[in-house]
């Protein structure tokens, strides 16, 4: 498949069957993480990539606490957001592994450099077959002592940031159409 295809076709997908991927799919997911652009080719970013069910779930549902639910209309009936539901609980919606990426707090590339490595990770999922979403909130939901506690059980430098989530696993159902884009979001000056 040509990549504008992949880009095209990907979904983000939030209903996932409790079934793990497997440990080839993760490697190359989280490899593609760590082939992506960073500012001056820093390579900041760590990922920990979370199979706990437990500790997952538990850290989702620190992650759909701090939502600030904006009233920003209906995202998708077919893979209903917390935005559209406010019964769901689990930022991470059950996805059976979630991948916490971290990057040095004060480097000013640090955001872009982060969402960088989600992008190529949700490519590569998207490419083996695995689903995924990329989600927000990553910072307020490590910023307390259960946080903090776990970035030193997983040996993350003090001065690193929590700056997004990949979730992953097999879709639960139909996978979703292209939404048609949005008209006049593009300017070329020459």
């Amino acid at each position: 498949m040509a990549l504008i295809d992949t880009i095209r076709s990907r979904r983000a997908i939030r209903k996932y069957r409790e079934e793990q991927i497997t440990e080839e799919e993760l490697n190359l997911i989280l490899e593609a993480g760590t082939f992506a652009p960073s500012a001056g080719g820093g390579q900041r970013t760590m990922i920990v990539a979370v199979q706990d069910r437990g500790l997952a779930k538990k850290i989702g549902r620190i992650n759909a606490s701090v939502m600030k639910r904006p009233n920003v209309g209906h995202v998708s009936a077919d893979q209903p957001s917390i935005i559209d539901d406010p019964t769901i609980l689990n930022g991470f919606y059950d996805a059976p592994t979630v991948c916490v990426i971290f990057n040095k707090g004060q480097n000013q590339y640090s955001i872009s450099d982060s969402f960088c490595t989600a992008e190529n990770m949700i490519l590569e999922a998207y490419d083996l077959g695995v689903a995924s979403a990329i989600i927000g909130r990553a910072e307020m939901t490590f910023d307390n002592d259960f946080g903090r506690s776990l970035m030193k059980e997983w040996e993350i430098p003090e001065d690193y940031t929590a700056r997004a989530f990949v979730i992953l696993g097999y879709i639960d159902g139909e996978y979703p159409a292209v939404k048609p884009r949005k008209e006049g979001r593009v300017r070329i000056v020459r």
